[in-house]
């Protein structure tokens, strides 16, 4: 999955647009040094976004170094068309981080990006509106499944009921809109939704019949966890490793994971 797929803001698992070469003129070659503060950048459509920017002034701080932040990169289509020839150029040019990336194992990425350590790892849920359901398995196979369009957690419930005879999968309805979604539930078009627990979190801030809604064990299809973390230019590799340091400390003394707490967010701090 590729780069808007690996945005934590639609947790997304997309199909990579084939890396498009940037033309060199955009780029400035010049490496930067300023060992007194560091720039980290932000997509301003993330889920996480303010969680992620905490974290960014935590790792700067870790490293006595001040923090310099850009916000962008929203308003990509969800295929990311456009979004890595726009990433290239600010990772080159003006980025020393980028926050708020899905870094699971066997990601790909290009050439001149690598990733860090985990800061967080946070579940996709499944939350329904009947009190009686304590598991999928307890939901009726004939009642459907709403799922965050082109998320990882729809790649592995699709994985899973691909593996499953007919009679035993529940169908499953897409959405990119999660309000909708809810709707859904609420009105018994779906039996329940699957999404990133911190979309969850967003969703119930912001709707409040989103409060009703209630989480239930996922099994028998397989927890999913997002682990975030961030984008660093494969050029400094000096930087990454300071950041994973950074990180590491981040969540040994449990700061990260105080953190995920007053955001409301599940899962655990690291990997």
């Amino acid at each position: 999955m590729m780069l808007r797929g690996l945005m934590t803001g639609l947790a997304l698992v997309v199909s990579l647009p084939a890396f498009a070469q940037v033309p060199p003129e955009l780029l400035n070659n010049t490496r930067r040094q300023n060992g007194e503060s560091i720039t980290a950048c932000f997509d301003t459509t993330a889920t996480t976004l303010e969680f992620d920017r905490e974290v960014a002034r935590l790792i700067a701080d870790s490293l006595f170094v001040d923090l310099q932040t850009r916000d962008g990169f929203g308003g990509f289509p969800i295929d990311g068309a456009g979004f890595m020839d726009e990433l290239s150029i600010a990772m080159n040019n003006t980025c020393d981080l980028f926050m708020g990336i899905s870094v699971q194992v066997n990601s790909q990425f290009p050439e001149w990006a690598a990733v860090s350590r985990p800061y967080a790892s946070m579940p996709f849920v499944l939350a329904v509106d009947n009190p009686d359901w304590q598991s999928l398995a307890d939901i009726p196979h004939d009642r459907k499944i709403g799922t965050a369009l082109q998320s990882l957690g729809e790649l592995v419930f699709i994985t899973w009921a691909q593996q499953q005879p007919e009679a035993e999968r529940w169908k499953r309805l897409p959405y990119a809109n999660f309000e909708l979604m809810l709707k859904r539930v609420q009105d018994q078009s779906l039996g329940g939704m699957l999404l990133w627990q911190p979309s969850l979190v967003k969703l119930q801030q912001t709707v409040p019949a989103a409060r009703d809604v209630r989480i239930i064990d996922l099994a028998p299809v397989p927890a999913v966890d997002v682990h975030v973390g961030a984008l660093v230019s494969s050029k400094d590799s000096f930087l990454r490793s300071q950041v994973d340091e950074a990180i590491d400390a981040l969540v040994a003394d449990g700061t990260i994971t105080a953190l995920m707490e007053r955001y409301g967010y599940t899962g655990h701090a690291g990997e």
